[in-house]
């Protein structure tokens, strides 16, 4: 597991300037103590995050096998599990659960922070399954979602999004017009899938793949964004009756920084940022190791 809490705020930082500076069309920002001001002297304020699965009394690994249900689907919606999870990583703010049938391993992930959705859009998640059980082992296999062309990348508006007052139509109707429009801009830019360590099957694969890989992400009217994947196991060398564990590991990966022009005094200390329209601030790797069993009938 990677330790980021040195360098996190910095990295906390930057996103919050990329996102000021695209919403309020800024062009300079200067640093003061811990606080973010854009040109024209408006602070950036900590930005109210949506409730979706509750994080108390989750393990922060999964600790079951779990049979998957008979009805699920490949959507980036969680009502066949009826929004309840196995387990609430704090390392990588994500709420998860994995489980199995006799044909394919699933893994639906859910991230109700705007920060961790960001990365996720910005550098994508890993799941890498080691078949040996061993978390040194380089033969895994390893699935990336999603994957974005750098030049037409998805930026989502935390920050003016709709406020939803459940029971309150022109309010619903407003947000699920929102939810609408940021999932069909999403469907349109992410077409591919990056798998590695699987024979006969070639690194970037369409999401409409018929290889055994299949995902399919969404986000709410609130905004929570989920993601779900299903993976054939015939591609893990695991049988279903053999009861065998193995190791896996559910990484966000690195985010290069891009847009963002830095200056700084002769103390190498950062005085202003110029940021490009669409630019994506730097953010760490971050991950969790779990082991799973395939549940049985």
């Amino acid at each position: 597991m990677r330790n980021i809490a040195t360098n996190y705020k910095h990295y906390t930082l930057f996103a919050l300037l990329s996102v000021a500076a695209i919403t309020a069309k800024a062009q300079t920002t200067s640093f003061g103590g811990n606080e973010v001001t854009v040109t024209g002297g408006r602070r950036i304020s900590q930005e109210e995050i949506p409730v979706g699965a509750s994080k108390q009394k989750l393990p922060g690994v999964q600790t079951a096998s779990l049979r998957a249900p008979a009805n699920i689907k490949i959507d980036g919606k969680t009502t066949e599990w009826d929004n309840k999870f196995q387990g609430y990583n704090r390392n990588t703010d994500l709420f998860y659960i994995m489980s199995n049938d006799d044909d394919n391993l699933y893994l639906t992930l859910q991230a109700n922070d705007p920060q961790i959705i960001r990365h996720i859009l910005g550098g994508g998640f890993t799941l890498t399954i080691n078949q040996s059980g061993k978390k040194g082992d380089k033969t895994g296999i390893a699935v990336t979602y999603p994957i974005f062309d750098k030049a037409n990348r998805l930026t989502v508006n935390f920050r003016n999004r709709p406020k939803l007052e459940k029971g309150v139509d022109a309010s619903v109707k407003k947000a699920d017009s929102n939810m609408y429009a940021v999932n069909k801009s999403m469907n349109e830019k992410v077409k591919l899938i990056k798998v590695t360590g699987v024979k006969d099957v070639d690194t970037l694969i369409s999401v409409y793949n018929e290889d055994g890989f299949k995902v399919a992400a969404a986000f709410d009217n609130e905004l929570i964004y989920t993601c779900e994947l299903a993976i054939s196991l015939k591609h893990l060398g695991l049988a279903i009756n053999n009861g065998t564990k193995f190791a896996y590991n559910i990484m966000l990966d690195e985010v290069i920084q891009s847009g963002i022009d830095i200056k700084k005094d002769a103390s190498g200390n950062i005085v202003s940022m110029s940021v490009n329209k669409g630019a994506q601030p730097a953010m760490p790797p971050t991950d969790f190791w779990g082991e799973y069993t395939l549940a049985k009938k």
